[in-house]
């Protein structure tokens, strides 16, 4: 496999060369759409390669999901073996993938899947601006989010994250919603998979489904004032589309007996854990994230006045054709739902903003064709953008690449997980006390809890009691081989090992004593091998 040093200087130039000629060629030297489709997402993979191969968690989320994903693939019931807090099943699903295809579930198949999902997410953009505006319009506007996806080096960009599904499958609604717009032909069948797709969002992030819900009211709109109005078939077919996902979800639920999980684990716990201040509090909130990330903010600047003249066009009389007018006004208020999907969690995540790309990018569709003679100054200082900041860090720093691959391709071991080594069989089951699950992805173990991170087990929460509960009942059915009590300096959040460590949960102690034999102290992660294992040693 290929590797990046913080400054691979050929490979940089030929992205910002291949960058260049697909922003000239869409605008002076138009190539087929498909090619020019093809070129764009080749850059995309191009400039993602360094983060691919870098082998490392970059964020807690990522190992969060990739621990998951290893349980999974050995006790596949979401739910039951895997509570993914505010992460639907269909996040974690998908990382699955790779093990299926015999590959190892680690850092570099989790950003595969993610860059997969973006790639995605860009094409159907693509194929939506293109219904909407014209081939001409789309070529212009949709480089903006290829560039900004492309040399972004961000964390929150490029790291796996929990937003990357969600908004691939509301590209998909997008364009779905943008053929029901343009084509009665099969009319009824993309009103029913935009009603599909829309249903199964809320077990990808239940947080993207303001975004979900205004494109179906965009969809039923249309089906309103189709040509076939007397006819209900379409709006009946939207529908069921829409309940077809939920009540396949459902009869799988109730099968294996998890239902009332993923009331109290998933719909319960995301209102727990929503903590926004409110409509008032919104606009304060996105400033807040918005500051974070001077990559998004580039793109939002850059993009001002084509979004500017979009609104002008969005409140000027209406065409005569009433679609103009749903078109319209889906595209504002999903730029106004994703606002609000940013700000709902009240936390300040710069990787929330993953849901405003693509309304942004509707918006500004609307404007550039205001601005044809000049469209092009768009993309290009966008690129001038990345390449300036690439610049300054080479001459200060001559660094190119914050991901620096070399000796990090595969994975690492922590020093608790190289002794836990000497201990492991296939299919044994592991659990972290605490917050830390880059030891499952270390140790390619699956968790012996659903709870793979113990934060709503140990604070003073409403659902403190029924979280322990389930988390002692895992521990009876699953007899893990290895419990790790990894609350100290290596544990997110809870670092306080008096107060929040194993002693400080007298059942869970009391297990662990009657049944694990104490190893030792690994660089602050105690850990305990269950008696029987340990015997064999």
């Amino acid at each position: 496999m290929i590797t990046f040093d913080y400054s691979p200087t050929v490979y940089w130039l030929i992205g910002y060369i291949l960058a260049g000629a697909v922003v000239i060629s869409a605008f002076y030297k138009p190539l087929s759409y498909k090619i020019s489709l093809v070129a764009g997402i080749a850059l995309l993979v191009l400039m993602r390669l360094p983060v691919i191969v870098f082998n490392r968690e970059l964020n807690p989320d990522e190992s969060q999901m990739l621990s998951h994903a290893i349980t999974l693939f050995q006790d596949p019931v979401y739910w039951r073996s895997v509570d993914g807090t505010t992460i639907g099943p269909l996040d974690i699903y998908w990382l699955v993938i790779p093990r299926l295809l015999g590959f190892e579930i680690n850092y570099t198949s989790g950003r595969i899947m993610g860059l997969i999902s973006s790639a995605g997410a860009l094409l159907f953009l693509f194929f939506a601006l293109k219904n909407w505006f014209g081939e001409r319009a789309a070529r212009h506007i949709w480089l903006v989010p290829v560039i900004l996806l492309s040399f972004t080096q961000e964390v929150d960009f490029v790291h796996y994250s929990s937003e990357q599904v969600p908004v691939l499958l509301l590209a998909i609604c997008v364009w779905l919603l943008s053929r029901i717009s343009v084509n009665n032909e099969h009319f009824k069948w993309n009103a029913y998979w935009l009603g599909f797709v829309a249903g199964a969002i809320p077990f990808a992030k239940l947080q993207a489904v303001p975004q979900a819900i205004v494109l179906v009211l965009g969809g039923f709109f249309y089906c309103y004032q189709s040509k076939t109005r007397k006819d209900y078939i379409p709006a009946i077919s939207l529908a069921l589309g829409g309940l077809t996902f939920p009540f396949i979800a459902l009869i799988w639920m109730l099968a294996f007996g998890v239902f009332r999980d993923m009331i109290d684990f998933y719909l319960l716990g995301n209102a727990v854990y929503a903590g926004g201040e409110g409509f008032l509090g919104i606009p304060a909130q996105f400033l807040a994230i918005f500051k974070l990330s001077a990559d998004f903010q580039a793109f939002t600047y850059i993009l001002v006045l084509p979004i500017l003249l979009g609104l002008i066009q969005i409140f000027r009389p209406a065409d005569k054709k009433s679609s103009d007018l749903i078109s319209r006004f889906t595209i504002l208020f999903s730029v106004l739902a994703s606002i609000y999907a940013v700000t709902k969690s009240g936390n300040d995540f710069i990787h929330y903003l993953n849901f405003c790309i693509i309304p942004w990018t509707l918006l500004a569709a609307f404007g550039i064709k205001k601005i044809e003679k000049w469209a092009i100054l768009v993309p290009a200082a966008l690129l001038i953008w990345f390449a300036g900041v690439d610049g300054v860090s080479y001459v200060k720093e001559r660094r190119l690449n914050n991901f620096d691959s070399v000796n990090a391709r595969t994975l690492a071991q922590s020093p608790v997980v190289q002794e836990l080594m000497k201990y492991r069989k296939d299919k044994d089951y592991m659990v972290v006390w605490g917050w830390q699950c880059t030891y499952y992805v270390e140790a390619q173990l699956a968790e012996g809890t659903a709870e793979n991170h113990t934060e709503r087990s140990i604070f003073d929460l409403p659902v403190r009691e029924i979280y322990r509960k389930r988390f002692m009942s895992d521990l009876a059915r699953n007899k893990p081989a290895f419990i790790l009590d990894a609350v100290g300096k290596n544990s997110f959040w809870v670092q306080d090992k008096k107060t929040q460590g194993i002693g400080s949960y007298p059942a869970l102690n009391t297990y662990i004593l009657n049944n694990y034999k104490y190893i030792g102290d690994f660089d602050g992660t105690d850990l305990y091998v269950r008696s029987d294992r340990a015997a064999l040693r």
